[in-house]
């Protein structure tokens, strides 16, 4: 498929997007509204999709981040239907807001990306730039309890109307982008994907994302649901009325945490394949199906919160807020099972790899040996009272550090190489005099 055909796809699915889901809101609860929605959550994960293969060669942090931010947007708009029957109006709509916080936040490298190619003119790309980050500051006050998200996502849904006219007229230009190739298996194909073939730019995304996960899953399973969720049910719910948007907030957190988790394991694929292809694109799968896992997890959470915003008394709302906390934390914990088996085949490859310190790898396995004996134990008919990984995590902050600290030192190598370079390039040549001696004060040879 050419670069103008992939575009005029894109732009055909975004104009078809607006349709479906219009016309499915308006049949909210009735079949063929739900299978509308359905169908416009296909067209908006296919437009990630179709933008993904123009843009990974020449822009592949763009292309990452927008595919990731088009799939939880899609996933999230699936799971508003759900919720609207399991959970209520409140749960739908938070579900929304938030994907259109990803999409809001996810298409800003996007417009940058196709500014820089040539595809879109200057001012367009400022109209695209400007109406995407206004929609997630809308979508961000939303959740917040302020109704101003409806006129801020205008500007924004004006850009993707002409942006979808401009790409039916043209595609995306050929001229302007490398060519794409064929997804393929092989480790170049995966480095390119994800950091243009460098071995350091990948290990500089996958430690900032962990690093950014560390902090946002800290903030969200600690900071708020350890800290509001008791044993008791009332108690649980008497604290959460009186914290909502935090628990809002939190759901927001760990949703960003799933993408990041996306992100993380393609470029740890990207950074190990030169070990072993077919482990690391398992590993990349495993903790990509671990991903989806904790999303489904934090729907729950989201239906949560919904109940909470729709309930005026505790005690009509405690047994399902509880619940829906209860079915958050164990199908999280099910999830971290594909976790300890997406780390330690990330040992292995590390143990394997020329790159990797061999204390960095054990401790790697360790870690992901010790979230599979908790998830494991927790579904063990007796009590299961350890908590191995509350030790062992310190594999992951390991590997965190060292690939910082790699693609740190990989940029200081990298920049007094091309200092060398120059200076060599600066340097005269000898043609058979000496610089700044005339020629016949050279004496003759021989």
């Amino acid at each position: 498929m050419s670069q103008r055909v992939t575009g005029r796809c894109a732009g055909a699915f975004f104009l078809l997007a607006f349709v479906a889901y219009g016309i499915g809101s308006a049949l909210a609860g009735r079949p063929a509204g739900v299978a509308l929605v359905a169908l416009n959550s296909v067209m908006v994960a296919a437009i990630g999709m179709l933008a993904f293969r123009a843009l990974r060669r020449p822009h592949p942090g763009a292309a990452w981040t927008y595919l990731v931010a088009r799939g939880a947007e899609a996933f999230l708009l699936t799971a508003g239907v759900v919720l609207l029957n399991s959970a209520g109006a409140d749960a739908a709509d938070i579900a929304y807001q938030l994907a259109m916080l990803s999409l809001g936040m996810g298409s800003l490298p996007f417009c940058l990306a196709l500014g820089r190619q040539g595809w879109l003119p200057r001012w367009l790309t400022v109209w695209g730039f400007v109406g995407y980050a206004l929609l997630a500051i809308g979508t961000a006050a939303e959740l917040m309890g302020a109704a101003v998200g409806l006129v801020l996502a205008v500007p924004g849904g004006l850009f993707e109307i002409a942006f979808a006219l401009l790409l039916l007229a043209r595609g995306f230009t050929p001229s302007t982008v490398a060519h794409s190739g064929t997804a393929g298996d092989g480790a170049s194909s995966a480095a390119a994907a994800v950091d243009g073939g460098s071995r350091p730019r990948a290990a500089l995304a996958a430690g900032l994302g962990l690093l950014l996960m560390a902090v946002l899953a800290g903030l969200a399973n600690f900071g708020v649901v350890q800290r509001l969720v008791s044993a008791d049910a009332t108690e649980t719910t008497t604290r959460l009325l009186s914290h909502q948007r935090e628990l809002v907030l939190a759901a927001a957190a760990l949703f960003t945490v799933v993408c990041l988790d996306v992100l993380v394991a393609w470029a740890l694929r990207a950074f190990l394949a030169g070990t072993h292809r077919a482990v690391a694109l398992l590993s990349a799968w495993c903790r990509t199906a671990y991903a989806v896992v904790f999303a489904v997890a934090i729907t729950h959470l989201i239906a949560a919160a919904g109940l909470l915003r729709a309930g005026a008394r505790t005690d009509q709302t405690s047994p399902g807020v509880y619940a829906r906390i209860a079915d958050f934390q164990e199908i999280w914990s099910l999830g971290l099972i594909l976790f300890g088996v997406h780390l330690l085949m990330i040992g292995w490859l590390a143990w394997r790899s020329d790159a990797v310190p061999n204390w960095v790898a054990v401790l790697v396995t360790i870690a992901g040996a010790g979230y599979l004996a908790d998830s494991i134990g927790a579904l063990a008919p007796a009590a299961y009272p350890f908590q191995v990984a509350a030790v062992t995590f310190v594999g992951e902050v390991v590997l965190m550090a060292w690939l910082l600290v790699f693609a740190a030192r990989s940029r200081g190598h990298r920049r007094s190489d091309l200092d060398g370079d120059r200076a060599r390039q600066a340097q005269p040549r000898e043609t058979g005099t000496r610089v700044g001696v005339p020629a016949r004060a050279m004496p003759l040879a021989g």
